[in-house]
């Protein structure tokens, strides 16, 4: 049974789209607490310890709250947005502009599902430690965001869905992304070493 994208609801397009973006924020949140708490002293990055890539959010994941109202008007206010350009948005678009934006949350989301599952697989069983650079980790997920564009491109040209189409354009968008917060980000030094214990702690909040 495929969906009617024409019967469907401006009320429930934003409804969805804002479940979706808050599913977001709550598996960011999980998985910063499920790294704090069982694989911190296994791996942290540098030269600021966080697995959030956006700036203006870092701080915000850090404290690792559930519902953070601001995030949840922003995602009230997105949902509207949405919901509104959809309601006279052609019926030969709209499956695009929807697998568009529900997508650059569904493959986000699926990503921080698959890191949450990977910190509680290491509670046990994991010696030693990582210090990976934030440059580091942005052009790995790059990587992810851009060979999964490949698959979803070649899904979209298969089954001739706009849908697809749509979510293939947010795999490149997630790609291009990385690539703009990298553009924030000191380059790694030709001496980078491993970072002193000192510096970490204080990047991780640790007192000494």
């Amino acid at each position: 049974m495929s969906i009617q994208w024409s019967d469907m609801s401006p009320l429930v397009v934003g409804l969805i789209t804002f479940v979706l973006m808050w599913s977001d924020w709550l598996l960011t949140v999980l998985q910063e607490r499920e790294r704090s708490r069982h694989y911190a002293a296994h791996y942290q990055g540098y030269p600021v310890n966080t697995i959030e890539g956006n700036p203006m959010l870092q701080a915000a994941v850090k404290q690792a709250r559930v519902v953070h109202m601001r995030h949840i008007g922003i995602a009230l206010l997105l949902g509207g947005v949405v919901a509104y350009f959809t309601s006279f948005i052609g019926e030969v678009f709209r499956p695009m502009f929807l697998g568009y934006v529900w997508g650059l949350f569904l493959i986000v989301g699926s990503t921080h599902l698959g890191n949450l599952l990977g910190y509680r697989a290491s509670r046990r069983g994991v010696h030693g430690k990582l210090y990976l650079h934030q440059r580091t980790g942005l052009l790995i997920q790059m990587g992810r965001y851009a060979a999964l564009s490949v698959l979803l491109l070649v899904l979209a040209v298969c089954s001739a869905s706009l849908f697809m189409v749509g979510v293939f354009i947010a795999g490149v968008t997630s790609t291009l992304r990385q690539l703009i917060w990298l553009r924030k980000v000191p380059a790694i030094s030709a001496d980078d070493s491993h970072p002193q214990a000192g510096f970490m702690k204080k990047n991780s909040g640790v007192s000494t």
